[in-house]
């Protein structure tokens, strides 16, 4: 029987695929290794920085047996490729998808443990936190175990002429949506909930906003969550790929992959990217010295005199690790001056005074006469 002309003319989707995904796990392991540099030089390389190495090695070797089974026909029509070819597409897919599956998983719960250290002084905030991480983990596990355990000879998925008995192959088709969906909403849960936490510190404006922009990335893999999903529908059954073996799916699971690594590795190099723009500035004689010295009686004495040092540390320029101890810091300092003030006297609501900047006062009683 002939072949379908057109199904021959099919392009072949498979080295544009894995060029692209080789690309985003380039990016991704740029922006890890830069997070593992910025968490070890403020000492706060912990259990998510553990996890997200984890995610990104998982998503290497995954791709590795992504380009192995492209190598051999996958992102082409599968109906005219060689048995052979088309035994190893799809068990390298019965071996890549898990890894993949679970990669996405550790980088979400690198991003929670993340969250959960920062914020740890709110006992609610962790129940939260680790409620989310529980039931994500446990969802996507079984999504990533199901496949190769819903038949009782595994190499069913790659060899369709064994013998043995199955469960419900179109059920790993529709349990991947409901992990897919719970893994959009766990997606945006963690990007609004950042969001606003961080927003009711007392902090300056512009920091709250780069810090909520920081920790809403996320919603950009959501995106790519929800379009992932969608992209089932191209997959019949776990041992039916289709035509085309489900190669929109994967590329936008890949995408959804190196995506939630970048986005959640993106908040820890704050630290590290204003520490690089303060060296290029002191490498060009970058400086900054204000002094106010028109005072009608200063007599050569300025009463006010500000300098602002290049060097200086604080919200601005830290990493949001010690922006949040900062901060605790000062309101656990402003309720003991609080406490002190009432010791001595004084109303609490009346004084309050509070050095902003170095500000150095000189006078002479003389000029005050």
């Amino acid at each position: 029987m002939d072949q379908d002309p057109s199904s021959m003319r099919r392009p072949d989707a498979g080295p544009a695929l894995v060029k692209g995904i080789w690309a985003g796990i380039a990016v991704a392991t740029i922006i890890v290794i830069l997070r593992t540099i910025a968490k070890i030089r403020i000492r706060h390389f912990r259990l998510d920085d553990i996890l997200m190495i984890a995610a990104l090695t998982l998503s290497m070797i995954s791709t590795a047996f992504l380009t192995i089974s492209i190598h051999h026909g996958f992102g082409a029509n599968l109906r005219v490729a060689p048995l052979s070819d088309v035994q190893m597409v799809l068990k390298c897919i019965a071996i890549q998808w898990p890894l993949l599956t679970m990669s996405t998983t550790l980088a979400r719960c690198s991003f929670i443990c993340y969250l959960a250290a920062i914020l740890g002084s709110n006992k609610a905030h962790q129940i939260l936190l680790w409620a989310t991480l529980s039931l994500q983990l446990a969802a996507n596990i079984v999504s990533a175990v199901l496949p190769t355990t819903i038949c009782r000879n595994v190499e069913i998925l790659w060899k369709p002429h064994v013998l043995t008995s199955c469960g419900d192959t179109t059920a790993v088709i529709k349990f991947s949506y409901f992990t897919g969906s719970l893994n959009s909403a766990v997606d945006l849960f963690l990007a609004l909930f950042a969001t606003l936490v961080f927003w009711k510190l007392n902090l300056a404006l512009r920091i709250k906003i780069s810090l909520a922009i920081l920790l809403s990335l996320g919603i950009v893999a959501m995106v790519a969550s929800i379009i992932k999903t969608t992209k089932l529908e191209s997959i019949p059954s776990i041992t039916n790929l289709g035509v085309s073996g489900g190669v929109s799916f994967f590329r936008w699971g890949y995408a959804e992959n190196a995506i939630i690594i970048v986005t959640s590795s993106i908040p820890c190099l704050r630290s590290l990217a204003i520490s690089s723009v303060r060296k290029i500035q002191n490498s060009r004689g970058a400086t900054r010295s204000y002094a106010l010295t028109s005072w009608p009686f200063s007599r050569g004495h300025p009463p006010f005199s500000q300098t602002r040092n290049i060097h200086q540390t604080g919200p601005e320029t830290d990493s949001i690790e010690r922006i949040l101890d900062l901060e605790t810091h000062q309101e656990s300092n402003c309720g003991a001056r609080s406490k002190q003030r009432g010791e001595a006297g004084f109303p609490s609501g009346q004084l309050d005074i509070r050095i902003t900047n170095h500000v150095q006062i000189s006078y002479h009683g003389s000029d005050l006469r």
